[in-house]
């Protein structure tokens, strides 16, 4: 079958109201493509490295805490469902697995509106897990740490990372923060 491009092209216009109508409504339709495409591409990396990064250190712990557990990998599980299996190994774990969530959800809205937004709620959020709030101040001594939404969402991700990799593996940080967090349950 042969097709004659020219009258395709004549007709496609005429269908649709003329040259002018026709380059309205593209460039219309271009205009809602760029925006799309145009995003803030070092905030959704950011974000999305966070997430990976995190990940990462969940699936640590839970290999970690689950020696039996056999290959992760082809269990095929989502975040969601890796933080609960190990949010209630422990209190610290259950202390971070709120802002982990926040992380996750930053990270699907991003999946599902393509724009890479951490807003001032989700830093909020992030600062109501209290230990990294208080290291994150303390560490940032004499000085204030940022109050930029997306370094305080890789401060978190750096601080969990840092907290789970020492639970995954129990002779470091972890042994102190439970040493210190039962020290505080003693007194009250």
């Amino acid at each position: 079958m042969n097709i004659d491009h020219e009258y395709v092209a004549k007709r496609v216009i005429e269908l649709s109201g003329g040259k002018d109508k026709l380059n309205e409504e593209m460039d219309s339709k271009l205009a809602r493509i760029n925006e799309k495409w145009n995003q803030d591409v070092d905030a959704i990396g950011r974000i999305l490295r966070a997430h990976l990064f995190v990940e990462h250190f969940v699936t640590e712990c839970l290999v970690s805490f689950n020696p039996a557990l056999g290959n992760i990998k082809e269990a095929r599980l989502t975040f969601a469902q890796k933080i609960s299996l190990i949010e209630d190994y422990s209190d610290e774990t259950k202390e971070l697995s709120t802002g982990i969530k926040r992380l996750n959800k930053i990270r699907n809205q991003l999946a599902h509106n393509l724009s890479g937004n951490v807003t001032d709620q989700d830093k909020e959020s992030l600062l109501s897990v209290t230990s990294f709030k208080a290291l994150r101040e303390a560490l940032a001594k004499p000085g204030v740490p940022s109050s930029n939404n997306l370094d305080v969402l890789e401060d978190f991700a750096k601080h969990v990372g840092g907290r789970l990799e020492s639970l995954a593996d129990p002779d470091s940080l972890a042994k102190r923060y439970e040493q210190v967090f039962n020290e505080q349950a003693a007194k009250t």
